[in-house]
């Protein structure tokens, strides 16, 4: 499958996603995140900032094998 050059095709609509983005990346800079990576490749497939998530699905882009993670759920640990 071929890719689209969205910037191109529809710059309006590419101008107003990435203000979003950029927006969203400002917001996350700093906080914790977890890679989840391939347990058959080792390969990283996708990053997760702090917060509450659920189970996930994904697809390896390197082995293509279909891959379930487990809830995450990230918060500080007590220390006496």
């Amino acid at each position: 499958m071929q890719r689209i050059d969205i910037q191109k095709t529809d710059p309006v609509r590419y101008a107003k996603v990435k203000a979003q983005q950029d927006k969203l990346r400002q917001q996350c800079e700093g906080t914790p995140t977890m890679i989840r990576i391939c347990p058959y490749c080792k390969h990283k497939i996708s990053e997760v900032v702090q917060g509450n998530h659920g189970f996930s699905y994904a697809k390896c882009e390197r082995c293509s094998e279909d891959v379930i993670f487990p809830p995450v759920c990230f918060r500080l640990a007590k220390t006496f």
